[in-house]
């Protein structure tokens, strides 16, 4: 016999996880306020058929005990062997019709031959079908004083409201991992079988809080009556704790060496799609942690976003194995790209655009500097206060080239400011970043030549590409605006190559 059939609840007491349903139950047959339609709900493996056979078993027992069937009087045994023709247990997924519903209804109207009631047991009743619900319908408005129906589903949403409404309704709980750990110790020490404590927690976590689950894997791990973990991490090519941690901390530090982890675990032959299974629920218990500490809160979500995204893709992606290396890289990326902006420099935020000419002018305020130009130390001054009378004192005597018409270069000798010594380029493209420029044009500007003279700032660009791509009105008119937050407002962009 099966594990989990041998160690099915017999009673109440037995009963792992449903302490209300159980309560509620048990003081319905103490104080005989039970009625004549219950309805058990929730997923598989959780107890809804279990509770159906005790509750028959507590309304028709003829010794109880506490309130609990004795599972040895003859009712009880006709129960648990299904030899009594007063309990009748239908599967609805094999009959849906309406003819299996009027048959329980002729057969229904006579009385019970040795139980003190007759008692319907219809499990996944919502696959009945529309005219199978109607016919059932009329019996449970008025059905026979000794009549006793219980309805179990997985699928509450699929029966009909009028059906619902005419039962009493129990919603049984998801069993918990504690729960689950519990009864495993004792099927364990009942069967002579030794397992360690990390093989009860990844079964635990495995059964999806069904404990019928949780039996089945347990039995099938079995291995000479023991359970060793590296036995299991050998046979089902699952990765240890410490792999999934190393994993998520690299991908929380943007390393990329990731990749090469992954890789080796393909190579391996490790089952990827049960890893990364793991890695979510790894790094779902990892935020939560997180979110208690206040730290990597906002990357843990990208994390976790991610990689359900890309498991819930696998589904229907052609190789499973380049689909997460694809959710890594995006992961990878996103943190990077996240971080670029907030660690231009370390003292500076993104901010919105309407505070950039604040923060411009909070940052060019009067201080000491060491620049030279020619040979006299230059004092930078408020910008509020910067004339070009100003700066025609300050920088004196110094050549500068400027464009011509044919986009080459000559040489210009005039009573101009030296602004190239003293324009900060990388300022410009910080400026930038804070009124959210594209990222191409940050790049552009960073590996351009540029002058600046009187009347404008010449860029100049190393390929054709890069100078179509920015000389159109729009991105013209967006740099001088990054001027103007400069305080160059006088000055205008000129493009070459």
């Amino acid at each position: 016999m099966a594990l989990y059939l041998k160690y099915r609840p017999q009673d109440f007491d037995s009963l792992i996880g449903q302490d209300f349903v159980k309560e509620t139950l048990q003081s319905a047959v103490e104080n005989s306020k039970t009625v004549w339609a219950y309805l058990l709900c929730w997923p598989r493996g959780t107890g809804k058929t279990t509770t159906a056979r005790i509750l028959t078993k507590a309304l028709n027992c003829l010794e109880l005990k506490k309130w609990n069937p004795c599972n040895n009087c003859d009712t009880c045994n006709g129960i648990n062997n299904e030899s009594l023709v007063d309990v009748i247990e239908i599967d609805a997924a094999s009959h849906t019709g309406v003819d299996n519903i009027r048959e329980i209804i002729e057969k229904a109207q006579f009385r019970p031959t040795i139980a003190k009631n007759k008692v319907y047991i219809i499990d996944e009743v919502h696959m009945l079908s529309k005219w199978a619900f109607n016919a059932l319908l009329k019996i449970l408005e008025e059905p026979p004083e000794y009549v006793v129906f219980i309805l179990a589903t997985t699928e509450t949403h699929k029966v009909p409201d009028t059906i619902v409404s005419r039962c009493q309704r129990y919603d049984l709980k998801n069993i918990t991992n504690e729960d689950i750990i519990s009864r495993l110790t004792f099927v364990a020490k009942e069967e002579n079988i030794s397992i360690d404590s990390d093989s009860l927690k990844y079964i635990a976590s495995n059964s999806w809080w069904a404990l019928r689950n949780a039996i089945s894997l347990f039995e099938q791990l079995n291995n000479n009556w023991k359970i060793v973990y590296a036995e299991i991490v050998e046979k089902l090519w699952i990765v240890e704790w410490g792999i999934l941690n190393s994993f998520l901390h690299k991908l929380l530090e943007k390393d990329s060496s990731v990749i090469q982890d992954l890789e080796k675990l393909i190579a391996d032959w490790k089952n990827v799609k049960l890893f990364f299974k793991q890695l979510l629920f790894f790094a779902k218990d990892y935020a939560l942690g997180e979110v208690f500490n206040g730290k990597n809160v906002q990357d843990c979500i990208t994390i976790l976003d991610t990689l359900d995204d890309t498991y819930a893709k696998t589904k229907h992606s052609l190789d499973e194995n380049i689909t997460f290396t694809i959710g890594i890289l995006k992961i990878i990326s996103n943190y990077q790209s996240n971080n670029a902006i907030q660690n231009t420099s370390e003292d500076t935020k993104v901010v919105a655009p309407s505070e950039v000419k604040k923060i411009s002018e909070a940052k060019i305020q009067p201080e000491k500097s060491s620049d030279v130009i020619g040979n006299s130390p230059v004092t930078k001054i408020n910008s509020q206060e910067l004339s070009t009378s100003d700066a025609e004192d300050i920088f004196w005597e110094v050549n500068i080239t400027t464009p011509t018409s044919d986009n080459k270069k000559t040489t210009k000798d005039s009573n101009v400011a030296a602004w190239n010594s003293d324009f900060d380029m990388d300022w410009y493209i910080k400026t930038l970043k804070w009124l959210w420029a594209k990222a191409w044009i940050t790049l552009s500007l960073k590996w351009a030549n540029y002058s600046l003279a009187w009347n404008e700032l010449c860029l100049s660009f190393k390929t054709k590409f890069a100078f179509n791509s920015m000389n159109n009105t729009d991105n013209i008119a967006l740099l001088n605006k990054w001027l103007e937050d400069m305080w160059l407002a006088d000055k205008k962009i000129h493009l070459e190559w």
